[in-house]
């Protein structure tokens, strides 16, 4: 399950991977299941690809964007440019499975990645690698609403401090 350098960076360079957007309803559970089928789905064709679950209208509105990537670095494939000087045309390259969450309080930068399995563990045993996913992502949605009412709970006392003064 190699893919040459030459292949990734072609596909990604001009953006022509399998990309699947699911929408998450605003005021509904998050469906995890929706994102595991889409990459599933987009996990057969072993090239590198993206399937993303948008909650509340994903990072672009203010919201979350869960994603499952196939790529050999840790990097989102949007970072084109960044994935073209870290991969070898020359070179081969095994894909691995990346959960990557896109939201202003997950961290600093507004971007976690964590690498999950390789694509063969995971077309070996979906369920085990989507548990681990699941369980990753319910963890990393608890921190950002954590993170979020910090924020308020700060800003609120800021708030405070100026009208006294």
């Amino acid at each position: 399950m190699e893919l040459s350098g030459e292949n990734i960076v072609d596909l990604v360079d001009n953006q022509s991977y399998q990309d699947r957007v699911v929408a998450n309803p605003e005021g509904q559970a998050v469906d995890l299941d929706a994102l595991f089928a889409a990459f599933a789905e987009l996990a057969k064709n072993e090239e590198p690809a993206r399937a993303a679950l948008d909650i509340e209208g994903g990072i672009e509105q203010g919201g979350t964007t869960l994603s499952l990537e196939l790529n050999v670095i840790n990097l989102p494939l949007r970072y084109k440019n960044q994935e073209k000087k870290l991969v070898y045309v020359d070179q081969a390259y095994e894909l691995s499975v990346y959960l990557i969450v896109d939201d202003a309080n997950v961290t600093k930068s507004a971007l976690k990645i964590e690498k999950l399995a390789s694509l063969s563990a995971y077309l070996d045993d979906p369920d085990s690698v989507t548990a681990k996913a699941a369980q990753r992502f319910a963890e990393l949605l608890d921190q950002i609403r954590t993170n979020q009412e910090e924020a308020a709970s700060e800003a609120a006392s800021s708030d405070d401090e100026k009208e006294e003064k």
